[in-house]
């Protein structure tokens, strides 16, 4: 007989999940915007200040849209928790009424449905969650704003820019040829997307392997399309 084993479930999932996606945008769009200016012929000194403008203005971009995400998604569910309440406060026997069809969805009923009811009706606050999960289909209703959440996907971002940025960072001043710190960034981010991609098995469970060679095939081919692109800008 085989023993069930409950699989390792990582803590602090949300934290990864900005991690490892804020990591994946920052190396595959400054990985595509390297490949498109070495196409287009630029000289070494241009790619680096254009990556690491790039860079700040990426991570800044990306900061700044998960704020205003999670405030809107807040203000969303403020704005339905508040309305409900009205609600309740306003129509109570309709609004038990409606508590009472959604545990009879769930498979409640007779006295147990009733008991289940009159028990959730006596705390508001708990009628409210009650209704507006349902509602909304949701599980959670706390959708608090934190500025760490922007700040994780800023450096998160760079973190996985500096894969094409650092090998110019720190090679530039040896007047290197183009091409040839241009191949040196490229192998060097070749192991960023797969470590990027890697990482995302902490979120979606997949193979890391496998997780690894997906991103190396999507980095690739932005790669490829900003580098044709490239070519084809006059210059």
């Amino acid at each position: 007989m085989k023993t069930y084993t409950d699989k390792f479930h990582l803590q602090g999932g949300e934290l990864i999940r900005q991690i490892t996606f804020g990591m994946n945008d920052g190396v595959v769009s400054i990985f595509a915007l390297l490949a498109g200016l070495a196409g287009a012929g630029q000289d070494s000194k241009t790619i680096l200040i254009t990556l690491i403008a790039a860079t700040i203005a990426g991570a800044l971009s990306m900061a700044a849209g998960e704020f205003i995400s999670s405030k809107s998604e807040a203000d969303y569910f403020n704005h339905e928790v508040e309305q409900e309440s009205l609600e309740i406060e306003l129509c109570p026997d309709i609004e038990k009424e409606e508590l009472r069809k959604i545990y009879q969805a769930k498979g409640f009923t007779g006295k147990l449905l009733d008991d289940v009811v009159n028990e959730l009706v006596k705390n508001k606050e708990q009628w409210v969650r009650e209704m507006v999960i349902d509602e909304l289909g949701v599980t959670e209703l706390d959708h608090s704003v934190e500025l760490k959440s922007s700040i994780i996907i800023f450096i998160a971002f760079i973190m996985g820019a500096c894969f094409p940025t650092l090998p110019y960072l720190l090679l530039v001043k040896l007047d290197l040829d183009s091409m040839l710190l241009f191949k040196i960034s490229t192998s060097v981010t070749v192991g960023g997307l797969f470590l990027a991609g890697a990482l995302k098995r902490f979120v979606t469970g997949v193979n890391w392997i496998k997780s690894g060679l997906e991103m190396l095939a999507v980095g690739f081919f932005a790669f490829s399309v900003a580098y044709v692109i490239g070519i084809f800008i006059p210059y």
